[in-house]
């Protein structure tokens, strides 16, 4: 269904404009770059919280490890995944409550949440403050 990563983080973005998000209304700012890497999706909730999203086509684990990271700044954060990948990161539910990281199954009709990400006090406030920032401005 989605031919490559951006496919999918652009399917999801476009949800977030067309369904209700559980997040509320969202500023979205791509590719937030840091010293640890490249989030694919940094976004600002209206109450304030910094949400990071990493999207993978199949490798969920990678993934998995990306949002764990992000939590240095994030408030919450998410990997985003086609369904049949979003699936098979569900049989190992375990690994993602160990870590807080949230589940977004992306499909044709939009997104799901599966499994929602704990709330975290990021360990680098001021990166948090960039992050808050960049998506605040949409990115720039």
């Amino acid at each position: 269904m989605f031919d490559n990563e951006k496919s999918l983080v652009d399917s999801f973005v476009d949800s977030l404009q067309t369904i209700r998000s559980p997040w509320g209304e969202l500023k979205i700012g791509s590719e937030f770059f840091y010293q640890r890497g490249r989030t694919d999706l940094v976004a600002v909730s209206n109450n304030g919280k910094v949400i990071a999203f990493e999207a993978k086509l199949k490798k969920w684990r990678i993934a998995l490890q990306q949002a764990y990271r992000n939590r240095c700044f994030a408030d919450f954060s998410y990997v985003i995944l086609p369904t049949h990948s979003a699936n098979l990161a569900c049989k190992n539910l375990d690994e993602f409550i160990l870590r807080g990281v949230g589940i977004c199954c992306v499909s044709e009709d939009g997104f799901k949440v599966l499994h929602e990400a704990s709330l975290t006090e990021p360990i680098q406030p001021w990166l948090r403050e960039q992050a808050f920032t960049y998506a605040s401005s949409g990115g720039v």
